[in-house]
């Protein structure tokens, strides 16, 4: 929530008195990464109800280990919202990060607008990302120093 920009307001409340609170500047929506990224979804819904969401399907070949993309959903008029949240639970070699990032970029939403949001980044990972596209913000739980499995969809969906 601090990478979101908001603007004071003035709320009153329903027993009539005043409160200066903050609201968003513009709208926000996520698109999450299948099928990690859905992890995230329950406390998004909570912080922000109505968040426009969108998906993205990247699975990597077997045969070449590039990232292909299989299945895409935004929301409309993403492009012009303030901020977009790119939610994918773990990056490892930065692929499927790279290509979902671009996916944004090709759609219209300028680098400035997005944030990557994710459990854990290998170290290696994430220079490439950031190299890449300079401009996102990323945010991260744990930086790990080498490519690790994905293991957050196994332990949360439980397969």
């Amino acid at each position: 929530m601090n990478n979101l920009k908001f603007e004071p307001c003035l709320i009153e409340t329903p027993i009539g008195h005043h409160y200066r609170g903050l609201a968003a500047a513009g709208e926000v929506s996520a698109v999450i990464v299948l099928r990690g990224g859905a992890a995230f979804e329950t406390a998004l819904r909570r912080i922000i109800p109505d968040c426009k969401a969108g998906r993205l399907l990247i699975q990597s070949n077997s045969s070449t280990a590039e990232p292909e993309l299989h299945y895409l959903q935004l929301p409309s008029g993403i492009e012009q919202h303030e901020r977009v949240l790119l939610m994918d639970s773990q990056m490892s070699s930065g692929g499927s990060a790279l290509m979902a990032v671009q996916v944004l970029v090709d759609h219209g939403v300028a680098q400035n607008k997005i944030v990557f949001v994710t459990y854990t980044a290998c170290k290696a990972g994430l220079h490439r990302l950031t190299t890449v596209f300079p401009d996102i913000v990323v945010v991260m739980c744990e930086m790990l120093p080498e490519v690790e499995p994905r293991w957050v969809e196994n332990r949360y969906f439980r397969c």
